[in-house]
């Protein structure tokens, strides 16, 4: 299964990760120690029976966050998640679906940045393919 820190773009680094659970995060967290980047955007999206609020708690504030979701029923609503983070200083905009939130990222980002797409299975499995400049 593919999704495990895999790296779909270069300048700015575009990585695929389907952590989604305290454990998950903590390994993902420890990774991101170990690359070499300016600043962290991260595209999360997350399903309800999840442990969203543990996991909300783990991630780091110095981030730009980018709320989202995958188009199944068991999503939580991107609104709800942004609002979820917001209330424990996690600063981001809500998208109603992944690629969007991609594309606002990249918009965002500077070539020694990071974008980070994580938080549920299905939101990685619904990435398009992100053309080279």
């Amino acid at each position: 299964m593919g999704g495990r820190w895999e790296q779909i773009h270069r300048k700015p680094d575009v990585i695929l990760e389907v952590a989604h659970n305290e454990d998950g995060i903590r390994r993902v967290l420890s990774q991101l120690e170990l690359t070499d980047h300016h600043h962290l955007h991260w595209v999360i999206g997350m399903v309800k029976d999840k442990e969203v609020n543990k996991v909300l708690e783990l991630l780091p504030k110095e981030a730009t966050y980018y709320f989202t979701k995958a188009q199944i029923p068991r999503a939580m609503d991107e609104k709800e998640l942004a609002e979820k983070a917001n209330s424990i200083g996690l600063e981001g905009t809500n998208y109603s679906d992944v690629n969007t939130a991609v594309h606002a990222a990249l918009a965002a980002t500077k070539e020694n940045d990071l974008i980070l797409i994580c938080g549920s299975v299905f939101l990685v499995g619904e990435v398009a393919p992100i053309p080279e400049h």
